[in-house]
């Protein structure tokens, strides 16, 4: 009889144990960012015949000329024909490569023996939105607000004005985007929080006004 017990016991005895805990799935790790580009190197921008400079950061462009980096009548749409573009600088790089965001900018513009009501009246404000005063390097800026696309919003303005040494100053803050889904490869529209993330970079660059006379 005890070699018959142990006949049939020994195989159980000698069977691997089956665990019965649930599988461990391993954690998918978020990538990495990808480093932010060193060059263009921050540079500082002077405009001596209107008084104002301007700290330009690593990683942004600089021109004095429309045209070169873009087309500003076309980004800001409430802005005077005879405004004279000082400067505008955007971003060398697209810090969200999957997402549709296609450009942010910075403009400064100048409209010379413009009324003060005039240039208060070129930063609207859409609704939710309201315009507010914003000090610049210590001058009160009208702030207002245009954003227009077709299917989708494809640019936002976030506007400055003021009449200052007998002319209209004029600071642009530009975000471009394009329309997502299938048309455009898949890519996915900025969140929110990607939006808010642009726009806190060009107002870093609007901190860095300085006016001579103030």
């Amino acid at each position: 009889m005890n070699r018959l017990l142990a006949a049939l016991f020994l195989p159980l005895l000698s069977a691997p144990l089956v665990s019965q805990s649930a599988p461990v799935t391993p954690a998918i790790l978020a990538p990495k960012p990808a480093p932010e580009p060193t060059t263009p190197a921050a540079r500082p921008f002077r405009d001596n015949r209107y008084g104002v400079s301007i700290q330009i950061p690593t990683a942004w462009n600089l021109s004095r000329r429309d045209g070169d980096l873009s087309t500003y009548n076309l980004d800001a749409r409430t802005a005077s024909r005879s405004a004279q573009l000082r400067a505008v600088a955007n971003i060398a790089f697209n810090p969200y490569p999957t997402s549709t965001f296609s450009g942010a900018l910075f403009y400064f513009t100048v409209t010379p023996r413009l009324l003060e009501t005039q240039c208060r009246a070129q930063a609207t404000a859409q609704a939710p939105r309201t315009i507010t005063t914003t000090p610049i390097g210590g001058v009160p800026f009208t702030h207002g607000y245009d954003q227009h696309g077709t299917i989708c919003t494809e640019a936002r303005d976030e506007i400055y004005t003021t009449v200052h040494n007998n002319a209209c100053y004029r600071f642009d803050l530009v975000i471009n985007t394009f329309c997502g889904g299938e048309v455009s490869g898949g890519a996915r529209d900025m969140t929110p929080q990607q939006l808010d993330a642009i726009r806190k970079r060009l107002e870093s660059i609007l901190d860095t006004v300085q006016f001579d006379d103030k």
